[in-house]
């Protein structure tokens, strides 16, 4: 039994379209601006989420609660490393010190570190670059 698939398919002949989903071919690219309050919207999520999990600690199983300070960690880790790779180029030359304290806390990981207190480092140190995006006019209010 022969079947043409392409019949099947609800695409106009002249549609040209390479992606694998057709229904995200007009998605626009974000401004600038929208990534970084995105980035930081995610990022102050990962955050509360992560201190409401230490917070109650003792009411959660051990292995849910390590699974769960692990992923945000991870979270953290990434959103901040986002918008440190997004907004680095322009602050290099003014906050050296404060941009050489996040490279090595995102780049240079030491070994058998316990991820509960880096992840507490890290939460201060973007308090501290939070202040100084929105010190350099990054953020409008905070």
């Amino acid at each position: 039994m022969s079947h043409d698939i392409t019949r099947d398919r609800n695409i106009e002949e002249d549609e040209n379209y390479d992606g694998a989903d057709l229904e995200l071919r007009d998605i626009p690219l974000p401004k600038t601006g929208n990534i970084i309050y995105s980035i930081l919207n995610s990022l102050n999520h990962n955050i509360a989420n992560f201190y409401a999990y230490t917070k109650f600690k003792d009411y959660i199983s051990e292995k849910t609660l390590d699974m769960e300070l692990l992923q945000r960690s991870m979270s953290i880790h990434r959103d901040f490393l986002a918008l440190f790779l997004h907004t680095k180029e322009e602050l290099v030359f003014i906050y050296p010190d404060l941009l050489e304290k996040a490279e090595k806390l995102l780049f240079r990981g030491e070994k058998d570190t316990d991820f509960i207190n880096y992840t507490r480092k890290m939460c201060r140190l973007i308090s501290d670059y939070k202040k100084m995006l929105h010190r350099e006019g990054y953020l409008q209010d905070i």
